[in-house]
């Protein structure tokens, strides 16, 4: 292991079984989410986290934003227990199964279960069940397991825009970059926040985020910003995946991102005005006061403001920031959203698409997206 910033940098990962003794009877089969975990845990993308959170690292989540007594962390990673607790053992390893194949394996530490209503106040501040985190949360069968993992080397996952934390860290291939991270088509909204480091010779880390609720196919994130890169503004700039349940979580996500990104050995992460955020359930900009405490993160915090279109003067720029030539009174600012521009691709509105989107993604757009 290496250390980042202080924090053991985990790398769980095993060529075989043969050095465990695995009880086989009952294994544990794993949805695409919990598989992602898993990776995320082995790998090192959560450090220091090194297990599916026991009963223990559960409470100290929940009611001290902690592991391990004095580690800031903000959401449990949970593996649902989905036959009998009975029929399982403490201290016993147990065969973790992906897709009818065995994976990794865990160390039985605890079995428990959660309040609900609790959980979801503490971790999405609130219990609505019109917030698809709460939907998700209240659905699972309320039965955990908790325990150190070990991941398969042979069943990691595999993507040319995938890399390893521990690799990534040891080589410091992105110690001198600044972290965007996205699940959308680039607008002309991001493009600005992208401005603001390429502008200072600064470079830009796009991580696309990849989970079962992308918008858009990857394949089309990954060619449109292929795209930008061609452009001598985006010629340094780097492109990675990252995968990652969807957690709607707001600021704890945001500070969950930022931990990886840390993990990754980059420089600095961008956190705009709604991260991670979800309808309205989040204030404006909340995501970026998660961070005005930021002791245990060594990682640079660049917060940005919201890009705003002037419709009169056909612009973007910051929110509270002078852009227009015409006087303020002139204008009409209007907010860049993600979902409007996804709306707009749906409806086939190429018209306005034209004051949101880069025209060359735009021609993208218009040949190879079907919605």
């Amino acid at each position: 292991m290496i250390k980042p910033y202080g924090n053991f940098l985990i790398n769980k990962t095993i060529n075989s079984f043969k050095n465990f003794i695995v009880d086989k009877k009952f294994p544990i089969d794993l949805e695409k989410n919990e598989y992602i975990n898993l990776n995320n845990i082995a790998l090192g993308y959560y450090s220091p986290l090194d297990r599916f959170c026991n009963f223990n690292d559960y409470k100290n989540i929940i009611y001290s934003n902690k592991i391990n007594n004095k580690i800031k962390w903000t959401v449990p990673i949970l593996l649902v227990l989905k036959k009998k607790q009975t029929l399982y053992e403490k201290n016993k390893y147990y065969y973790l199964k992906y897709q009818k194949k065995a994976v990794g394996i865990i160390k039985a530490e605890s079995f428990f279960k959660i309040n609900k209503k609790k959980n979801n106040i503490k971790v999405f501040n609130t219990n609505s069940k019109k917030h698809p985190g709460v939907k998700r949360i209240n659905k699972l069968k309320n039965s955990f397991i908790g325990g150190k993992v070990y991941l398969l080397k042979s069943h990691k996952i595999n993507d040319n825009y995938f890399y390893s934390p521990f690799n990534s860290r040891k080589k410091k291939i992105f110690s001198n970059f600044t972290v965007f991270s996205t699940r959308n088509i680039c607008h002309l909204g991001h493009e600005c926040i992208h401005k603001k480091v390429l502008n200072k010779g600064g470079k830009l880390l796009v991580s696309l985020i990849i989970s079962e609720k992308n918008k858009y196919d990857s394949k089309h994130l990954v060619n449109t910003y292929n795209i930008l890169r061609k452009e001598k503004l985006y010629k340094n700039a780097k492109l990675i995946k990252i995968f990652l349940p969807s957690l709607f979580a707001g600021p704890k996500e945001a500070y969950l991102q930022a931990t990886i990104f840390q993990n990754l050995g980059a420089k600095r992460f961008i956190v705009g005005r709604d991260h991670a955020g979800i309808g309205s359930f989040y204030k404006k900009y909340a995501s970026q006061k998660i961070f005005v405490k930021n002791k245990n993160l060594k990682i640079g915090i660049l917060k940005t403001a919201e890009p705003i279109f002037c419709t009169n003067c056909n612009k973007i720029g910051f929110e509270k920031e002078k852009f227009c030539k015409n006087d303020k009174k002139l204008c009409n600012f209007i907010s860049i959203d993600g979902r409007y521009v996804k709306k707009l691709i749906l409806l086939r509105n190429f018209r306005l698409l034209e004051s949101y989107l880069n025209s060359k993604i735009l021609k993208y757009i218009k040949k190879k997206i079907k919605i």
